[in-house]
């Protein structure tokens, strides 16, 4: 098994000084902001997915969807959306101000990061992460 059990106890035990140090009002901020960010990042690999399927390499024996893919990658941006929508409901309410504030934060040093990419590490985005390896 190749399970980084150490990070996992980690984070587990830190999950629980936390659920313990914090009164539960203060949990609720990054609970919701940790319910955000994953809701985003699976619409923008949708979206994302079928503007580069093109140029990535089919090899024999590769999971294919044959002439389903683009259903299915619809399908999935669609539920995409409801669920978007759904976390929209989520943090309207002014309470979510700091969620929101956070994954702010977070989108645009991602984005900052990326951009710095081309200048710092551009064969990391010209390959594909494990391409030479034969599993």
């Amino acid at each position: 098994m190749r399970t980084p059990n150490p990070a996992t106890v980690l984070i587990l035990a830190l999950g629980c000084v936390l659920m313990v140090a914090l009164p539960g009002a203060a949990l609720l901020e990054p609970i919701t902001a940790s319910t955000i960010l994953p809701a985003l990042i699976y619409g923008a690999t949708i979206v994302l997915y079928p503007a580069v399927r093109r140029r990535l390499g089919r090899r024999e024996g590769d999971f294919d969807l044959g002439r389903l893919e683009l259903p299915v990658a619809v399908c999935a941006l669609a539920w995409t959306l409801l669920a978007l929508l759904a976390l929209f409901v989520l943090v309207t309410p002014g309470q979510a101000l700091v969620p929101v504030v956070v994954v702010a934060g977070l989108l645009v040093r991602g984005g900052l990061f990326f951009l710095g990419m081309p200048l710092f590490d551009r064969e990391a985005l010209e390959t594909e992460p494990g391409a030479g390896t034969d599993w």
